[in-house]
């Protein structure tokens, strides 16, 4: 259990910049993704522009829990528990899993010299949104 006082795991700005960052890094490769579909292949870019989908969904809803958190400090009659959240552990995970898959498949299309810089860049960020993920995660106990 986080120290009294403390801010829920959501309203924290780690999460709101772990949403933004989700947002930015999915539009970039769902943009890499058309571009590779042209010029790599039907499926691979099917493949890159699926695993940005699930990433933008995955940033509305970071965002979404963001404002959801923030709000309900300000309610003076919560309707349900700020703290200990089973979920709290697993929204990073996913984070990091996806983080990972992009960085995979951003290395395999450098590699293939399908747009590099595009896909080095990609790299880039889908590594600071897995370090954004990690660094929302909970305390260990908190999960």
């Amino acid at each position: 259990m986080p120290p009294l006082g403390a801010p829920p795991t959501y309203s924290t700005p780690a999460m709101l910049g772990l949403a933004l960052l989700a947002l930015v890094t999915a539009l970039w490769h769902f943009t890499l993704g058309a571009l590779d579909y042209t010029g790599a292949g039907r499926y691979p870019g099917l493949a890159l522009m699926l695993l940005a989908g699930l990433l933008l969904v995955y940033g509305v809803l970071a965002l979404i829990r963001y404002i959801e958190a923030r709000d309900a400090m300000t309610d003076p009659y919560p309707r349900t528990p700020m703290y200990d959240t089973p979920h709290q552990g697993r929204v990073p995970r996913v984070g990091v899993g996806l983080a990972g898959l992009l960085v995979v498949a951003d290395a395999a299309f450098a590699l293939e010299a399908q747009h590099p810089l595009g896909h080095v860049a990609g790299l880039l960020l889908a590594a600071l949104l897995a370090r954004q993920a990690l660094k929302v995660r909970p305390e260990r106990g908190e999960e």
